[in-house]
């Protein structure tokens, strides 16, 4: 009849729009699973179980550089390897009820990420995150009790302060990446070193880079601003670099001729 039809007509639109807008999967365990964490999942909002009352989201941030260059601006380059983990108590589920799945991996668009800037960021084109958009497109590992794990390759400028020109390009020079929320207090979430390493991770600085890291340190800084009630956390990497060598059109290779490099 044509009211039959008319009830089939509105079935599957109903299943369909379902279907678009809660993301339908599969019967596989991680389908079944993915569904089950992301069922009312709001990523906008920052995981706070108790609401205003929750203690500070704990937040962790590693650097591992591969690769730096100094320009005579002051503007430092470079490539490394930012580390982000975090807890979200909405994404934990009882491995026993899913197949023992204990994590899984998605797409960063999908969940709540921390909003951590780089304020003394050079190249603002394309914003001040430091999850850069144009390359923070790596998976994101979700653990069953909620903890979450990013690994991600950016590449940014930076203003460097300490530049001197006396004895350029050959001097000792120091600059630093000073990192922080730019819109969640300390009340909000608490930003700390990841593995309590309080300075970068040079193990993937290869001997291949014109400069050499001489010396580094971590600062934890809590910030109070004339904007705001509440103080802000920021984790400042300080270190000095020295040039190893110029790469010369003509001559090619000159190595700096100071001893201690």
């Amino acid at each position: 009849t044509a009211r039959a039809a008319g009830m089939s007509l509105v079935l599957c639109f109903f299943l369909i729009f379902g279907c678009v807008t809660l993301v339908c999967g599969d019967d596989s365990p991680l389908s079944q699973l993915r569904q089950h964490v992301f069922f009312g999942y709001d990523k906008n909002v920052i995981p706070q179980e108790n609401g205003v009352h929750s203690e500070p989201l704990q937040v962790h941030l590693g650097l591992a550089p591969s690769w730096m260059d100094l320009d005579s601006n002051g503007v430092l380059t470079a490539i490394m390897w930012l580390r982000l983990t975090w807890s979200d108590y909405r994404l934990s589920w009882n491995p026993d009820n899913h197949e023992n799945i204990t994590v899984f991996r998605i797409t960063p668009d999908e969940l709540w990420k921390p909003d951590v800037s780089l304020y003394n960021k050079q190249d603002l084109a394309h914003g001040i995150l430091a999850a850069d958009p144009r390359s923070a497109n790596t998976n994101v590992h979700i653990h069953s009790n909620g903890n979450i794990l990013w690994i991600l390759p950016v590449s940014h400028k930076v203003l460097c302060e300490g530049v001197t020109y006396s004895n350029w390009p050959w001097g000792t020079q120091t600059c630093n990446l000073s990192f922080g929320s730019w819109t969640h207090d300390a009340t909000s979430y608490d930003l700390q070193f990841y593995g309590d390493l309080e300075k970068m991770d040079l193990r993937q600085f290869g001997g291949y880079n014109q400069f050499k890291i001489l010396k580094q340190s971590g600062l934890r800084e809590v910030k109070k601003y004339d904007c705001c009630p509440n103080p802000y956390v920021n984790l400042n990497f300080i270190f000095s670099i020295k040039r190893k060598y110029v790469v010369d059109p003509d001559l090619g290779r000159v190595d700096n001729p100071e001893e201690t490099v």
